[in-house]
């Protein structure tokens, strides 16, 4: 069973010594009682890198030896083994939220004091590694092979595609490797990719390929979804901010934010050539009279029309022609105020949020800003809890909010 943080929040580590890591349905043993402490990092570092595999470590109390895997007197003993799923939860208020959910990849012992003391710390990953392992057809069905299972069962079809919207792709290749439909949140797509996606291709890099084509963002979700959100997501669904930080009446706390201005995303001469295309190059004189020659390109991507590269191409420059004040980084304690625990377990990659800063001269700066990177550093033991992220510009930067800002400048027509 679940144990108390404090007396707000109660925590539940469940590893699943007992299923199948690809079975639909998971087993997960509750070690809550042994956990010491836990991080977990996910997401990306900034809006022009890739989203990378999600991980988290988990420090375990080991001092009845049940955690060693050559321990026979274990309750756990021949279970122990790489890739198990766990699943990392904290509930506050009735609502159980899940905050990590993956494949544990190793569990290195450490004997203090000369084996006064023994504590495993449990390296997890999401399923990104998982798909990094395995091509589009690793696990398609091979015909009189030995060692594979029965069709329907945890293998699938061979893989055969179409020219379709990149949302179907993207199913299409979950399908393929028999990642469950109820493990996705796949939007509707704004683009078409053409067929021909190779079986031995690596599967990750198939998914970033369809997400590249769309300039979508595709993730796994705290809960261990594969989450996929189309290019206009953030100018649609997510154009609300979910909270306001900041110290004004009614607004959450934070311990520090760090702004920065810089010239690292700054992009104005920007090429896409698709797969057997015509290179489209726009570029942004002005920009470049500011801040000089700024190149970016992209090829051989998945679109079907040179229309569509040229639409990506917009889409770029658009986004990352200028430079401005942005947020770098929140940090976040929410055992200082309770309302922030439903900020700090809840809040996803891409939710916008608004941060409000005041300054020595008693102005405010306010930002918008989407989340790209979350990472909680808990310890149970001390009942110390740091949530932090990082930001990316809001998503007025592609659209043209009448009444709010000036056409051409801040905002620009949506591509």
């Amino acid at each position: 069973m679940s144990v108390a943080f404090n007396s707000d929040v109660d925590l539940t580590v469940g590893i699943a010594f007992n299923s199948d890591p690809f079975a639909t349905s998971q087993s997960f043993t509750d070690v809550s009682a042994y956990v010491r402490e836990f991080g977990i990092d996910r997401g990306r570092q900034h809006d022009l890198s890739d989203y990378q595999t999600g991980t988290a470590s988990v420090l375990l109390n080991n001092a009845d030896d049940r955690f060693n895997p050559l321990n026979t007197s274990s309750p756990y003993y021949g279970k122990i083994s790489p890739f198990r799923q766990i699943k990392i939860s904290a509930e506050y208020s009735g609502t159980d939220t899940v905050l990590f959910r993956g494949f544990i990849t190793a569990y290195p012992e450490s004997f203090g004091g000369q084996g006064a003391d023994s504590s495993v710390r449990v390296s997890c990953v999401d399923a990104f590694k998982i798909f990094n392992l395995n091509t589009i057809g690793a696990r398609g069905w091979k015909l009189g092979t030995s060692g594979f299972s029965n069709l329907g069962q945890s293998t699938r079809l061979g893989y055969n595609d179409i020219q379709e919207l990149s949302s179907a792709r993207m199913s299409r290749l979950l399908d393929a490797f028999g990642w469950s439909s109820t493990d996705r949140a796949i939007s509707t797509g704004d683009l078409q990719v053409k067929a021909g996606q190779s079986l031995d291709t690596n599967l990750l890099t198939a998914l970033k390929d369809v997400e590249s084509a769309e300039q979508g963002q595709f993730y796994m979700s705290a809960d261990g979804k594969a989450t996929f959100r189309d290019r206009n997501y953030k100018r649609t669904q997510q154009f609300n901010s979910q909270a306001t930080f900041g110290n004004g009446v009614g607004e959450l706390p934070f311990s520090d934010v760090i702004t920065t201005l810089d010239d690292s995303r700054i992009l104005n001469i920007i090429s896409v050539t698709r797969d057997g295309g015509t290179e489209q190059t726009l570029t942004d004189s002005d920009s470049i009279a500011l801040y000089g020659s700024r190149e970016n390109s992209l090829s051989g991507t998945l679109n079907v029309t040179d229309a569509d590269a040229l639409s990506i191409a917009e889409q770029r420059l658009t986004q990352f022609k200028d430079t401005s004040s942005r947020i770098e980084g929140l940090i976040v304690n929410p055992l200082s105020n309770t309302s922030l625990w439903n900020q700090v377990l809840i809040r996803e990659l891409g939710d916008k949020i608004t941060i409000k800063i005041p300054t020595p001269v008693s102005t405010t700066m306010e930002f918008g800003v989407h989340i790209d990177r979350i990472s909680h550093t808990v310890s149970a033991i001390n009942q110390t809890w740091t949530w932090q992220i990082r930001t990316s510009a809001g998503s007025e930067v592609g659209s043209w909010v009448l009444g709010s800002s000036r056409l051409g400048q801040e905002t620009n027509l949506a591509w």
